[in-house]
């Protein structure tokens, strides 16, 4: 596809945004557009997940993942995190590789629920890494850095997540564990260009200001608290749990952990040669992501993708200037290609 239509693509997928876990709409343009282009589909993988399989030859086999869901707002569905882009360029990807296919194999997912973090999980319970044994895995996330440039953190990338939910409280009890909660945050995200540059300096700096931190959310309800924590590094998050315990002693119940998103180093600094990446050395505090599901399965790693330096994903100024999308896709296909290339080693997953 031209980069106009890819920009039609995300236009139409823009306009019509679908919550985690009800991606019908998506998840049908996206497989129609892949069967079009002679790949290998397959739908409904962990709900509306799409699997799409480029069958080259014996070479290395790589993926790439796409995320597909909205944001929920104040106002309804938005794609306010930039996954109608990642979409459209997981589209671009899959088709130039298919019209000149590489040496390998490549296997491209277009993941639903990624905004809940269940998305990544239940496609590869669905067996979606069982498909084709991978060597690689890549993906992409909108950052507000010029358009079609790259950055990427060796080591790092986004921290996991603790939800925790405190019930049988009083209202002032539940006052106070809300200000206790949110109390623990040491990092506030960016509200302006100038925190935006200076976090991204902070991220570029070795045993810097973000080497550890704390960033909590909390919703107080009627007699119980609901919150999450994101932490860096891992170590943190025994510390809060403890804290947490003392506090609340049984009143508190663990739901979930997110593990971090953790890029390879080897493939992170390859990446980074082949995009020219600016290098980071802390993880962004301010998302998580499930992707991490896969790179616990497939060493790879998630590069952050300039699409305007308008807004922060989920914040309601984000936007995206379009061009990117195809300075996006020539990036991806050409580095995917050099990766698919390379001599067939033992598979890791």
């Amino acid at each position: 596809m031209k980069p106009d239509e890819l920009i039609e693509l995300r236009r139409e997928i823009h306009l019509h945004p679908e919550l985690a876990g009800a991606e019908r709409r998506t998840a049908a343009l996206v497989a129609d557009a892949l069967r079009e282009a002679g790949l290998d589909v397959r739908k409904g993988v962990g709900g509306h997940g799409v699997v799409a399989i480029l069958d080259a030859g014996d070479g290395l086999a790589i993926g790439y993942r796409a995320d597909m869901d909205a944001v929920a707002g104040p106002t309804g569905a938005g794609h306010l995190c930039g996954h109608d882009v990642h979409t459209a360029i997981g589209v671009g990807v899959a088709r130039a590789l298919a019209r000149q296919p590489t040496s390998g194999r490549a296997v491209f997912f277009f993941q639903p629920a990624e905004e809940t973090c269940e998305g990544a999980r239940a496609m590869i319970d669905d067996g979606a890494l069982d498909l084709v044994p991978l060597q690689e895995v890549y993906a992409l996330h909108s950052a507000p850095l010029p358009a079609g440039t790259f950055a990427v953190a060796p080591e790092f990338g986004q921290p996991g997540q603790d939800i925790f939910r405190i019930e049988g409280l009083s209202p002032e009890e539940a006052r106070r564990f809300e200000s206790l909660i949110a109390g623990l945050s040491t990092v506030t995200p960016p509200t302006s260009h100038d925190e935006r540059a200076r976090l991204l300096e902070d991220m570029q700096t070795p045993d810097g200001p973000l080497a550890s931190f704390v960033y909590a959310q909390v919703h107080r309800e009627s007699g119980a608290v609901q919150g999450w924590v994101r932490a860096w590094p891992d170590s943190r998050y025994e510390e809060l749990r403890a804290l947490l315990h003392s506090q609340a002693g049984p009143r508190v119940r663990f739901i979930e952990h997110l593990p971090a998103t953790i890029n390879s180093p080897e493939h992170a600094l390859t990446g980074a040669r082949h995009l020219n990446a600016t290098l980071l050395h802390a993880a962004y505090p301010f998302n998580g992501e499930d992707f991490a599901w896969f790179l616990d399965r497939v060493p790879g790693a998630m590069f952050f993708f300039g699409v305007g330096e308008q807004g922060m994903p989920h914040a309601p100024d984000f936007t995206v200037d379009e061009s990117a999308i195809g300075l996006g896709v020539d990036a991806m296909t050409g580095f995917l290609r050099t990766r698919s290339e390379r001599p067939t080693l033992s598979p890791h997953a």
